[in-house]
């Protein structure tokens, strides 16, 4: 389910895209801010100190900041400022967007090697051949790209890439970990992409 934190000491506005977001687009809502949570998208309403504060944290979830003061120098690839007044289908449209593709759009910087997500490839630089991955398999990428330095754990990771399916167990997650892991990456710890950290799992940042 996507999931959308939303802060606004407007009780009205707050109150107007609640409906909008939890009962027109189905989002879960969230209105106070937990470290431990994965975010698709951050809605905040005129308080720059927050974007402040998650915009160093949040790295790959997208933050829209509805503002309407004077024009502010903070500039961040994830965050898109959105000037009042606004058309509130415009900003729902921009969200489904920047949930959906992610940072760069097509493609995610992995340690060693980068994920092509419309064409479901593994590329590496010093090699011609790429791996094929399932839709699946994208999408436990996807979401530990995007969970960024947390830890995700396997019932986490079950929930959110698995969704409802009664057959799915943790089992199941650590059945397709494995066999992306043999996929991807090449032999030795230190080539390890995918970490298993806590019973969780987490990406090895990208090489710089």
């Amino acid at each position: 389910m996507v999931r959308i934190l939303l802060v606004s000491h407007n009780e009205v506005l707050l109150e107007d895209l609640q409906q909008q977001f939890k009962y027109h687009e189905g989002w879960d809502v969230k209105e106070q801010y937990d470290e431990q949570t994965v975010y698709d998208a951050v809605v905040i309403d005129d308080d720059l100190k927050m974007v402040e504060k998650l915009i160093n944290q949040l790295h790959y979830t997208s933050i829209f900041l509805l503002w309407s003061g004077e024009d502010i120098c903070l500039k961040k690839n994830n965050l898109h400022i959105v000037c009042k007044p606004f058309y509130l289908q415009k900003l729902i449209d921009d969200i489904h967007l920047a949930f959906a593709v992610l940072p760069d759009k097509n493609s995610l910087e992995l340690f060693g090697c980068c994920l092509n997500i419309t064409a479901r490839e593994i590329c590496y630089p010093n090699r011609k051949e790429k791996v094929k991955l399932t839709e699946r398999e994208v999408s436990i990428l996807k979401y530990l790209y995007k969970a960024g330095d947390k830890i995700v754990s396997k019932t986490e990771l079950l929930a959110e890439v698995w969704g409802y399916n009664p057959e799915a167990t943790t089992h199941t997650v650590e059945t397709h970990i494995y066999r992306l892991r043999q996929k991807i990456e090449q032999d030795g710890k230190e080539n390890q992409i995918i970490l298993t950290q806590d019973n969780g799992y987490k990406l090895r940042p990208a090489i710089k």
